[in-house]
């Protein structure tokens, strides 16, 4: 899958958890969104069911979840391991 690709099944669900409809681009800092911890969560385990990844604990850090950017990285990240 190419990034661009990849960035989109991000924003559709970074779409389906915020609490109101905005429009979200690559660069998009998430945490002026209005995203809560829960939502946050629940954006992890919709990743990891849309990628078929494991998304490790150690990895679900804000630094890692800033942008759909970085979530991206973090997402590449972890399909690589897996190969």
């Amino acid at each position: 899958m190419n990034q661009t690709a990849m960035e989109a099944v991000i924003i559709e669900h970074v779409k389906q958890i915020l609490p109101q409809q905005i429009e979200i681009e690559p660069t998009t800092k998430l945490l002026e969104t209005g995203i809560d911890s829960m939502s946050f969560i629940r954006l992890v385990v919709l990743l990891e069911e849309a990628f078929n990844i494991v998304i490790e604990d150690e990895e679900i850090l804000l630094e890692n979840f800033t942008s759909v950017e970085t979530i991206r990285n973090l997402i590449q990240k972890c399909l690589d391991s897996k190969q």
